[in-house]
């Protein structure tokens, strides 16, 4: 070999990938134009059926894809019947032979690039287009589809009786075979001209061709119907990305009934051919197999991904939220296929995480995509919903920043719907919930270490109070009584019970400031829903009786003509409400319901007697060291109630047979028990307190515009104040003594 001249060298170094590049690009846009005229000519060799002079010219072999795999092509060949005989050289490369060739030298040439392309979002459409030879078979196969496709999956069936009644009835009405025969010539000659439009330019999508699309797809599951549906789709969601395809390979939207047809077709279709050409399957846990198996698998991966690409880009400009609802309910149905690539899955679950904790979605939004949400969860295994539990609870978090009367329905249905995914896997939930309750723990301890106002800043804020009520929700409902004796096993989440107490114990006598008694009901009905769930005995008594030991119940208050305050959107009372006459009445009827639900909890306990005589010693002692009339009158109630159980309960089990180390008797015996009059009392006492918190939200929705703005303007002030606070906390407990 003979020495690289200069001008060789450079071109190797300067030209030889673009050359390479542009020669690759040719050789496809050829092997497209050529597949295309081969199909044509085949369509007209079948309609016409003639064999003369003219016929021979338009002969060619039937379709090359079933000659590719084997090893004598020429044998096969020459077993067709002798239709290559009397053609001409360029009639032989015109029937796909020559694209045959540039296939398999293209083969070769982008098994090298593979590694390259899977790195990039891929878009690329133009490899299905080669897969649909079953579109070419029969058409009576259409009515037993629909009879299959009616069992298999009904709610599509009944969305096309619906919308797209002709297509339930395609090939039935058409008796005369003959006219069909005659029509294809002409349907041949319109599909040429059509080509000829591609080419010259991109297309509009108009109803007709959507109902085209749809027949071929629902007819035959054509994957080119499908690729242009997708192509098309693209084009709709990425209009600006149009420029750099190449012609005919793009189409334009021009009206908004095309444009929601066209998302509609796509989210409703697309899945259904998919099933039919790669079957996606589910073991007995209901983890979805990948089918790389499957031959055709390698090329629907692309165009899975350029679905999923375009969906998730449709997902953040779509505006009206009936619309939003529907694509993200449909996309469901496409989650085992978003499950077999690992990066669409993890921006699925971004996006479904996105729409599911967004202010501005609405319900049925949020509830879609908590259903897309699950489903991610349940079918992709154990690491799929790992992630899933992780962003539910992190996005819960951090939507609870603030928590006020607009935002706290949509705080409601976030924590109920997070708790319930939870739920699906109770051994997967027990790592998450272990590593995010230690979190709880360490910023408690850094608190009581450290006592510096960023440590409490971590822990009096609306994100750690979400917190420890989201997991006092998940544990209350896991290892609820009535269910675990239904199941006859303990709940695997029932050893996070105690550090999750020891945690909200902690927190509720760290700050005993009067102005956070707001803050420490949170968190003591968080531990009463466990107590009441679950049948663990927490000590919340003493907790809720030093709070009738501040200055609002032992010391003269102040008058104010202030509006009561909803706790439930409140932390931290404001300070010209502090040692108030409204301060101390709602303080009153908040803790005094919570000590009475406290009581009742406890009321069928066979111990009863025993444990609630040290409150009532205290009760009694705090009534008559105060002169507030309310509180005196309060106490002497629940007195009165919790004395009458007392002895209600210590008359019925001087009845009893069996000995305190019978357990299973006692839990009978206390299930059996008829209602005590503590329990009534709650009973009564739930309803006041359901009219009073619905006039205060009343009130509260009134002046909370004027509230807001008046805390942005006083918001340096009050972080001074609260320094102050906790200063001046230990001086304060002082006084109050």
């Amino acid at each position: 070999m003979g020495k690289q001249t200069k001008s060789t060298k450079k071109f190797l170094r300067t030209q030889l990938d673009s050359t390479i590049k542009r020669r690759r690009d040719h050789q496809k846009k050829r092997k497209v134009i050529e597949r295309s005229a081969a199909a044509k000519k085949q369509k007209q060799l079948r309609n016409t059926g003639k064999k003369g002079k003219g016929g021979r010219d338009a002969d060619e072999p039937e379709d090359l894809a079933e000659y590719e795999d084997e090893e004598d092509v020429a044998g096969k060949m020459e077993a067709s019947g002798g239709k290559l005989k009397g053609m001409s050289v360029d009639d032989f490369l015109g029937g796909g032979f020559k694209s045959a060739a540039a296939d398999g030298e293209d083969e070769d040439d982008d098994e090298d690039d593979d590694e390259d392309e899977d790195d990039d979002e891929v878009d690329d459409l133009e490899d299905v287009e080669g897969m649909s030879d079953e579109e070419e078979e029969g058409a009576g196969m259409h009515a037993q589809d629909l009879e299959k496709l009616k069992e298999r999956d009904p709610e599509f069936y009944a969305y096309l009786q619906e919308n797209d009644k002709e297509l339930l009835q395609f090939g039935q009405e058409s008796d005369d075979d003959e006219e069909e025969e005659a029509e294809r010539p002409s349907k041949a000659k319109a599909s040429s001209s059509k080509a000829a439009k591609v080419e010259s330019g991109p297309q509009r999508v108009t109803l007709k061709m959507l109902a085209g699309w749809q027949k071929s797809m629902l007819t035959h599951r054509s994957l080119k119907a499908l690729r242009r549906l997708l192509i098309a789709f693209r084009c709709a969601v990425k209009p600006e990305q149009e420029d750099q395809r190449p012609e005919g390979a793009s189409f334009i939207v021009e009206e908004a009934r095309v444009f929601n047809k066209l998302v509609l077709t796509a989210l409703k279709y697309t899945p259904v051919v998919l099933q039919h050409h790669v079957p996606i399957t589910e073991d007995k846990r209901g983890n979805v197999k990948i089918p790389s198996n499957n031959k055709k698998w390698n090329l629907i991966k692309k165009p899975i991904q350029s679905y999923f690409s375009n969906l998730f880009q449709l997902t953040e400009t779509l505006t009206e939220p009936r619309m939003l609802e529907i694509v993200v309910r449909e996309s469901t149905r496409m989650v085992p296929y978003a499950l077999c690539i690992p990066k669409t899955t993890r921006e699925f679950i971004k996006v479904a995480l996105n729409l599911w904790s967004s202010q501005v979605s609405e319900d049925g939004v949020r509830m879609s995509a908590f259903l897309t949400l699950r489903r991610l969860g349940m079918s992709g295994g154990t690491a799929s919903l790992e992630n899933v539990l992780r962003g539910v609870y992190s996005s819960y978090i951090q939507s609870s920043r603030s928590v006020s009367i607009h935002t706290q329905p949509m705080l409601n249905l976030m924590k109920n719907t997070a708790v319930e995914l939870y739920l699906v896997d109770a051994d997967v939930a027990y790592t998450q919930a272990f590593g995010f309750i230690r979190q709880l723990a360490i910023h408690l301890r850094n608190c009581v270490k450290t006592k510096a106002k960023d440590a409490f800043k971590a822990i009096l804020n609306w994100q750690f109070v979400s917190a420890i009520d989201f997991w006092s929700l998940l544990l209350s409902r896991s290892c609820d009584l009535e269910s675990e004796r239904q199941a006859g096993v303990e709940s695997p989440l029932k050893p996070l019970v105690y550090p999750l107490v020891q945690v909200a114990t902690g927190v509720v006598g760290l700050v005993p400031n009067s102005r956070y008694f707001p803050y420490r009901l949170h968190l003591l009905k968080s531990m009463m829903r466990i107590v009441s769930r679950t049948g663990t005995y927490i000590p919340l008594a003493p907790s809720i009786l030093s709070v009738f030991e501040s200055p609002e119940f032992q010391r003269k208050l102040k008058g104010s003509t202030s509006a009561p305050i909803d706790f439930s959107t409140t932390l931290r009372a404001p300070t010209q409400l502090v040692r108030t006459r409204p301060y101390s009445n709602q303080l009153l009827s908040e803790y005094s319901f919570l000590l009475i639900e406290f009581l009742t909890s406890q009321s069928r306990s066979i111990a009863f007697p025993e444990l609630v005589l040290p409150l009532q010693i205290q009760l009694k002692r705090l009534s008559k060291s105060t002169t507030n009339a309310k509180f005196q009158a309060e106490a002497k109630q629940v007195l009165d109630k919790s004395l009458q159980t007392a002895l209600w309960v210590t008359k019925q089990r001087d009845a009893i047979d069996f000995t305190p180390k019978d357990l299973e008797k006692v839990k009978d015996w206390e299930m059996e028990a008829k209602e005590n009059p503590l329990e009534g009392m709650l009973r009564l006492a739930k309803k006041v307190r359901a009219k009073q918190e619905a006039l205060i939200k009343a009130q509260a929705q009134v002046i909370r515009d004027d509230d807001e703005e008046d805390e942005e303007s006083d918001d340096g002030g009050e972080e001074e104040d609260e320094d102050e606070d906790e200063d001046e906390m230990e001086v304060e407990d002082e006084d109050d003594e």
